[in-house]
C-alpha cells in the first residue's frame, strides 16, 4: 500500500499501474478467464468521513470492471455483519477504509499477518514485507526505519493485495480568532492548547 500523501513517509516514487484494458484482458486470459468471470463487490451501508458513498464508489468500480469481462455483483449487509463476515472472508471484493492515523506502521499494519483476524481483509500474510513492518516497528533510529517502511511499501506495490483508491482530505472551518487549533488525526476533536485572539 502506498501511505497516504499526507505521511511523513509517502513515497513518492511509487506509480499506479498504467490504465490499459488490452492489457487487462490477456492477463485474464493467461489465468483462464477469458470471457471473464463474476463475483460479488461488497458496499458499505454506512457513510465514512473516507468514503461518503459506498454504494456510488461500488457502481463505478463495476462500470469498469464491464470493460474487461468481469461483472460485479453489488451487495450490502447491515454493518456488524459486514465487518463479522469481511472478518471472516466471506467476500469476493469489499469496500473498507480507516481513519488516519500518524505512525507509518498503522498503516503498513493493516495488512500484516499480525492483523489476519482484525484489519487484514485482504488476509495477505507475506513474511518478506511482515519481516521489515515488524523490524521497523520496534526501532528507534529514524532513518532506518524509513529504510525499511520505504522497502515494505515497494513489495507491497507488487505484490497489491488491495488497492487503495483514495484518501480522504478533511476540513475544519474555525473562526480567524481562534488560535493553534489542529486537526487531530485520531479523527476526535481536541481543544487542548487552543486559544482565542485577545
Amino acid at each position: 500500500m502506498q501511505i497516504p500523501p499526507l505521511q511523513w513517509l509517502y513515497d513518492e516514487t511509487l506509480q499506479d499501474a498504467p490504465r490499459d484494458l488490452k492489457q487487462a484482458k490477456k492477463w485474464l486470459t493467461q489465468a483462464g478467464y477469458p470471457n471473464g468471470f463474476t463475483l460479488s463487490l461488497w458496499a458499505m451501508p454506512v457513510q465514512r468521513p473516507y468514503n461518503p458513498n459506498a454504494r456510488l464508489m461500488a457502481e463505478m468500480i463495476q462500470t469498469d470492471w464491464t470493460k474487461i469481462g468481469v461483472t460485479a455483483k453489488i451487495v450490502s449487509y447491515e454493518w456488524n455483519k459486514y465487518l463479522k463476515e469481511g472478518f471472516n472472508g466471506k467476500h469476493d471484493a469489499m469496500l473498507i477504509g480507516m481513519s488516519g492515523v500518524v505512525d507509518p506502521d498503522n498503516w503498513l499494519g493493516l495488512v500484516s499477518c499480525r492483523a489476519l483476524r482484525s484489519s487484514n481483509f485482504s488476509k495477505w500474510c507475506y513474511k518478506p514485507f511482515d519481516d521489515l513492518i515488524q523490524r521497523a516497528s520496534q526501532m528507534t533510529d529514524s532513518t532506518e526505519r524509513t529504510r525499511l517502511y520505504l522497502q515494505a511499501q515497494k513489495i507491497f506495490k507488487q505484490e497489491q493485495p488491495f488497492t487503495s483508491i483514495a484518501y480522504a482530505t478533511d476540513y475544519q472551518p474555525v473562526n480567524k480568532n481562534v488560535l493553534d487549533f489542529k486537526i487531530n488525526p485520531l479523527g476526535t476533536t481536541v481543544f487542548y492548547g487552543v486559544g482565542l485572539k485577545q
